[in-house]
């Protein structure tokens, strides 16, 4: 047998194997029947994670199972959409099961198939203020802002990056959640798309945190993604400087919200040596609420503690100075990574929850680690105001899927 028999004969037994593995992985992909939205997500066996032993057995990314959503769930610009549940990485390393939902638009974009991640400011500590269920029963309050990259062609990602749990500001869980959602969707057996198609991610607020995370966590944790640019706003960069920013005022939930969201994410948090009996009631009471449930059909978080003050509800005045609070904020803390992608940010002066000086330093760091940076500090906005921004940052983004260089405010 020649050399040239040799090799091509070599290239096909490599292509039958390829052949054989995709074959494998796609029927490994478990179909169930179409999502009911009269079910809650928090009683639907669909978000049942797989044993601990199945998920240690595949790899991050990994389809575990999917259903179409009905047509209820769906407007003019979708073509279809799907639930699907994947293996991704939590906080301590732990595989885990996570949720994310896949829109294909009715008509995609002429320049090819391209994929926006879109980050919800969904902050919840349940699963039934989730992106999947609230898309499922058409109550996403923010969906205006990814209906826009399914008007314009672009296929679109919403994970339910909080995990199962609800681990509502755990970094390393959010970012390692959003990450393997995007490699789901690609290794999705229905999707068309594969591991060199462009990725946007955008988000703000809650879905800000999430989509730096992200971005810091991509060149080493997902470093096959095509991510070509990357937008977030109203940045909790530092989860201990927002809550005290927030204490006392009419946002006090949400450091309520983020204290309840790591404990889950941080079993060394023992919600008895910290809280009071009244803590440890408010505690309980927040584990069934989310920020923004009016609008979605939820129990809603801010108005029940507006201007509530922690002191009220744990032992320790100095809670969150404490050494091992000081230890988690660090690891939940943004810019100890750097992104690799094209990075748009935008904060409100006036923001009543995010200190603009957190953002200010986060921007420096980028700069100054090279990442080619567009920074609008919006002189006056607010929290809520400033979320209207999310249409430029989609903008921003179509200009890197068409190829347009970015710009820098770095100096």
């Amino acid at each position: 047998m020649s050399f040239t028999t040799r090799r091509l004969a070599a290239l096909a037994g490599a292509t039958l194997l390829a052949a054989l593995s995709f074959s494998s992985s796609v029927q490994a992909q478990q179909v169930l029947p179409t999502a009911d939205p009269k079910v809650a997500p928090s009683a639907d066996n669909f978000y049942t994670p797989p044993a601990d032993s199945f998920l240690a057995s595949v790899q991050p990314g990994s389809v575990i199972r999917y259903r179409p959503l009905p047509a209820s769930a769906l407007w003019t610009d979708v073509k279809e959409g799907w639930q699907i549940m994947y293996r991704s990485t939590g906080q301590k390393g732990q595989p885990v099961a996570m949720v994310t939902t896949f829109l294909v638009p009715k008509t995609a974009s002429t320049t090819g198939k391209k994929l926006v991640s879109y980050q919800s400011f969904y902050d919840s500590l349940t699963l039934n203020c989730s992106p999947s269920g609230l898309t499922l029963t058409g109550k996403l309050f923010d969906k205006t802002f990814y209906k826009e990259a399914l008007a314009k062609g672009y296929h679109v990602n919403l994970s339910d990056y909080e995990g199962l749990q609800s681990q509502w500001i755990a970094a390393l869980n959010t970012g390692h959640g959003v990450l393997d959602s995007i490699r789901a969707v690609q290794g999705f057996s229905k999707s068309g798309l594969s591991a060199s198609t462009p990725v946007g991610l955008f988000g703000y607020s809650g879905g800000g945190f999430a989509t730096m995370w992200a971005a810091e966590l991509a060149p080493t944790y997902a470093p096959e993604l095509n991510i070509v640019g990357v937008a977030g706003g109203g940045l909790p960069v530092n989860p201990v400087n927002v809550a005290k920013k927030v204490d006392g005022t009419l946002f006090a939930g949400a450091y309520f919200g983020a204290v309840v969201g790591l404990s889950r994410a941080y079993p060394e948090i023992d919600v008895d040596k910290y809280a009071t009996d009244a803590g440890k009631a408010m505690v309980a009471d927040v584990g069934t609420r989310c920020l923004g449930g009016t609008a979605s059909g939820q129990p809603e978080l801010l108005v029940k503690y507006a201007y509530k003050k922690g002191a009220s509800y744990l032992k320790d005045p100095n809670f969150l100075d404490l050494p091992e609070m000081q230890a988690i904020n660090a690891e939940n803390t943004m810019g100890k990574r750097t992104p690799k992608a094209p990075v748009f940010i935008w904060q409100g002066t006036a923001d009543q929850l995010m200190p603009i000086a957190d953002a200010d330093t986060l921007v420096s760091k980028y700069c100054a680690n090279g990442v080619k940076l567009q920074y609008k500090r919006i002189t006056g906005g607010d929290h809520v105001l400033s979320a209207l921004q999310l249409g430029n940052a989609l903008d921003y983004l179509v200009d890197r899927f068409n190829g347009k260089a970015p710009t820098t405010t770095c100096k």
